[in-house]
């Protein structure tokens, strides 16, 4: 009996322990992800939200206030240590988030030239990240501040909901387009604060694409104004922050700076207005950010109802950075500094480790690679940035401690980003006029369009007049037309009289582009009419909205009138009377009846606008007539036969508007029109002016009886000192802040619109320089931490932040020559790189984990090569003139203090 029980264990025992291992073997052949229960029938590929802030900084502490931001996205996702703007301007840098490009190939050097341009249009908005999505079946929306010069006539490409910004930041009283309809907001915070309606815009977007299309992924920009002016913050938050000083870092206030550029060499520690005004818009920029986190944890719960939380990659990041008094300057961007190109770079989603801390160097051109790695597409050749996708997934914990924060990786990373700012040099547009030169005269057929970036102005006039717009004979809405001279270049010409088409019509009409379009009130009738009289529905295309003073004419010339066509209605019994005694009665029907009441209550009103039309028309023939009256008594009788009524002149022009009451079926125009338009332009500038001297001798505001008043204004005088008695200050070159050779504003009482409101009156403040134009290098690796710039000015600057973290000293004359050609050589060739060829590392220090020596006294570095004697001549000569004025500034501030 014991055998058997023993027999029987050890048979069980062998038995589960087959079947655990044959459980193993089937789990360890199986795929390494499957598909949950609940997301079988959702989309494969991940959900990308990407949250745009505007000028938020890094290093004054505006990611501390957010503690939404740091519970849902930064503790459970992974923190960008070094993330740069490589140009901290608005345009530019959001130009490279889109394209993953550098400026010097995408061409936007400013927030004007070249912003959301023609060429622009043409060339790379049509290559952003958004259009390779879109064509892999995302789902795409854009919700909030676009470009600063996007002025809301189109929708970009690769778009399948916009509710883009026009023009820049604001908070109130803004215009957006809502899928290709222009909608202009107020001051009312329930419906017309811009960041809760990108939170809400986006949600419901979100919602609505999971509800009808739940197979397919979705990309969302949401690209808010905070904290960019004129930092308007909520209500509920307008009391937070009153005692907020995290701005104040070393670099604060550090004024006046000798060894550094032209505009801090002349910049002076601030004044007590100028640092309690830094304080005060620390305080609003806070604030503005309150509202911001509110909108990440409203998509973060959004996305964890509709199950996408685990499915969806959110990147949090700015435009570029922001400086509040460092090194005396008031406030502003643009600045070679790491408080202006250092931005947040935060990414949470599938595969990425909670609190990772990554200090690889990583720039907004690397934004789009990484976008597209994301959804699975490859990277396109013409952008210059890699995906941090790779960086996320090789971060490890014990990797991450054992090499200082940095990810070593099979293919190195790159450590060294360009930073630039700054237009194309007069070397460069030779070049370029050069090639398009030589391109346009060889008949190159490239896109004509793209040529007026660099061409003069003679081909820019060949190139107008080879257009069909400009040839001869003159057509409707024609104004130039060009005419070849005897040497062969031509010359445009105003389109007048003689050069017209002209036209069989009684009135000279301006038909070209016109639309045949009806108010409102006027379709609904007709609708209203059609859905009473016919049968079969159809849709009747109106010829116009208003009748002609032509039809008059036919109407007397024809031998009987009907009233009824010529009213337009058909005509009713009128059930109301006025009596003598001034009331009115009706019949008893209407007062019974509301239905009766309410029809002959619209009869009446349709009466009323079509007697309204008649009267319009009666009073431009009555206009008519007076002209002729006056003309008939210059003329002699047998000239009289000029004065027809079917007649087309310049009489008729100037006498009736002929814009909205034309009978546009041609598409000519007669000169007559041309010459009435002018006469009016004319008349209407002579009207004013008149109009303008009457108001200065007699104004309203000022009249007293049996007195004599007049009017002072601000076109009295017109040789300064002139007299303004504007209460609202122009903000940009203001007469009293006009400095040679720098940008200067004014700062009013006005600029807040609401609290905490600034009330210690108006200064002037100088944030940039003409001549700030830069091109610089950003390394960052395991041994060295610097950065090295050169400016326009032939200026040289170097920082090394493992000495110097607030770059307080420019240490470029400590730097030794070989060091220094080296960092001119890899700058010179990140400035025309492109493509993969930006994708280089520094050639000192970093793979072998040696320190090289940067900062020396000997004549070069033995490991590079030896320099050219022409380089070596500029390079010294450079240094010579930076530390002769560096050593002047220096002992002039001495002496001054």
């Amino acid at each position: 009996m014991r055998a058997n029980l023993l027999h029987f264990g050890l048979t069980l025992i062998v038995f589960y322990t087959l079947a655990e291992a044959n459980n193993r073997f089937h789990e360890k052949n199986q795929p390494y992800y499957r598909t949950p229960r609940h997301r079988r029938n959702k989309s494969e590929k991940p959900n990308i939200v990407i949250v745009l802030t505007d000028d938020q900084d890094l290093l004054l502490g505006s990611l501390d206030v957010m503690p939404k931001l740091n519970r849902l996205i930064r503790n459970q996702g992974a923190f960008f240590n070094y993330s740069f703007s490589s140009t901290p301007m608005c345009c530019p840098s959001r130009s490279s988030i889109l394209t993953g490009m550098y400026t010097h190939n995408h061409n936007v050097y400013t927030n004007n030239d070249n912003c959301s341009s023609i060429q622009w249009q043409k060339t790379h908005e049509t290559r952003t990240f958004a259009t390779y999505l879109n064509d892999k079946g995302y789902r795409t929306g854009y919700f909030g501040k676009y470009l600063n010069e996007y002025n809301g006539t189109y929708i970009p490409p690769g778009w399948r909901e916009w509710v883009g910004l026009i023009r820049n930041s604001r908070y109130y009283n803004y215009s957006i387009n809502f899928n290709g309809r222009k909608i202009k907001h107020q001051d009312n915070y329930y419906s017309d604060y811009l960041t809760d309606l990108i939170a809400n815009d986006s949600v419901t977007f979100l919602k609505q694409s999971k509800q009808y299309y739940p197979t397919r992924p979705v990309l969302m920009v949401l690209s808010v104004p905070a904290p960019h002016g004129p930092e308007d913050a909520a209500p509920q938050y307008q009391h937070m922050f009153k005692n907020n000083t995290s701005h104040r870092t070393p670099s604060w206030n550090f004024a006046p700076n000798p060894d550094k550029q032209w505009l801090l060499q002349y910049t002076a520690s601030m004044t007590p207005l100028y640092r309690h005004f830094t304080d005060m818009l620390q305080r609003k920029r806070l604030q503005t950010l309150q509202s911001v986190d509110d909108l990440v944890e409203k998509v973060y719960n959004e996305l964890k109802m509709l199950g996408e939380l685990d499915n969806t990659y959110i990147i949090y990041t700015s435009d570029h950075g922001y400086h509040l008094g460092q090194y005396g300057l008031v406030k502003g961007k643009a600045m070679p500094y790491d408080f202006d190109i250092r931005i947040p770079m935060i990414m949470r989603g599938p595969g990425i480790m909670p609190r990772t801390v990554i200090n690889n160097p990583v720039a907004t051109v690397d934004l789009a690679p990484t976008i597209l790695d994301m959804a699975g597409v490859p990277t396109p050749e013409q952008m210059d940035g890699r995906s941090m996708l790779r960086l996320l997934r090789m971060a490890k914990d014990q990797l991450l401690e054992a090499n200082g924060g940095f990810v070593p990786m099979k293919r190195p990373w790159r450590d060294t980003i360009l930073i630039e700012r700054g237009k194309v040099t007069k070397k460069q547009m030779t070049m370029l006029i050069r090639e398009e030169k030589k391109d346009f005269w060889s008949g190159y057929t490239k896109d004509k369009e793209q040529y007026h970036y660099y061409l003069n102005g003679r081909l820019r006039k060949l190139r107008d007049c080879s257009k069909p717009d400009f040839q001869q004979p003159c057509k409707a809405n024609q104004k130039w037309y060009c005419e070849q001279t005897p040497s062969g270049i031509p010359r445009k010409h105003k389109c007048r009289g003689e050069n017209q088409v002209q036209s069989d019509q009684a009135f000279g009409c301006n038909c070209a582009g016109r639309k045949k379009k009806l108010k409102q009130q006027e379709r609904k009738n007709q609708r209203r009419f059609l859905k009473a009289h016919l049968n079969k529905p159809y849709r009747p295309k109106f010829l116009r909205s208003k009748r002609s003073v032509s039809d008059f004419y036919t109407m007397n010339n024809s031998p009987a009138v009907d009233l009824q066509s010529t009213i337009g209605f058909e005509l009713f019994d009128r059930r109301c009377r006025m009596l003598d005694n001034g009331t009115i009665s009706c019949d008893q029907e209407l007062y019974q009846d509301p239905g009766a009441l309410q029809d002959h209550k619209e009869k009446i009103e349709e009466m009323i606008k079509e007697y309204r039309k008649a009267l319009e028309d009666l009073r431009a023939i009555r206009r008519h007539l007076q002209v002729i009256r006056r003309h008939l008594k210059q003329q002699r009788p047998d000239d009289l036969s000029m004065f027809d009524l079917n007649m087309s002149g310049p009489l008729l022009s100037e006498t009736i508007n002929m814009e909205d009451d034309c009978d546009c079926e041609d598409d000519v125009i007669s000169s007559s029109k041309t010459s009435g338009r002018f006469n009016q332009k004319d008349d209407r500038k002579k009207m004013k002016k008149r109009k303008r001297q009457r108001k200065r001798k007699k104004n309203v505001n000022c009249n007293s009886p049996n007195m004599k008043c007049f009017t002072h204004d601000n076109n009295h005088w017109q040789t300064p000192p002139k007299w303004n008695s504007q209460r609202k200050w122009k903000r940009f070159n203001h007469e009293t802040c006009r400095k040679e050779g720098m940008e200067c504003a004014l700062m009013d009482t006005h600029h807040w619109k609401t609290a905490p409101f600034w009330k210690l009156g108006p200064f002037c403040f100088c944030p940039n320089a003409n001549n700030n134009t830069y091109w610089c290098l950003r390394t960052v690796n395991m041994t060295h931490n610097f950065l090295y710039c050169e400016f326009i000015t032939r200026f040289f600057s170097f920082y090394d932040f493992n000495k110097d973290p607030y770059q307080l000293e420019n240490s470029v004359a400590k730097l030794n020559f070989g060091v220094l050609q080296q960092l001119h050589e890899d700058l010179k060739h990140l400035k025309a790189c492109s493509g993969r060829n930006c994708d280089t590392r520094s050639r000192k220090g970093g793979n072998d984990g040696k320190a090289h020596d940067l900062l020396g006294s000997g004549d070069g570095d033995t490991t590079s090569q030896k320099p050219d004697q022409s380089t070596r001549q500029k390079l010294r000569s450079s240094i010579r003139s930076n530390v002769t004025q560096v050593s002047t500034k220096r002992r002039d501030a001495y002496m001054d203090t």
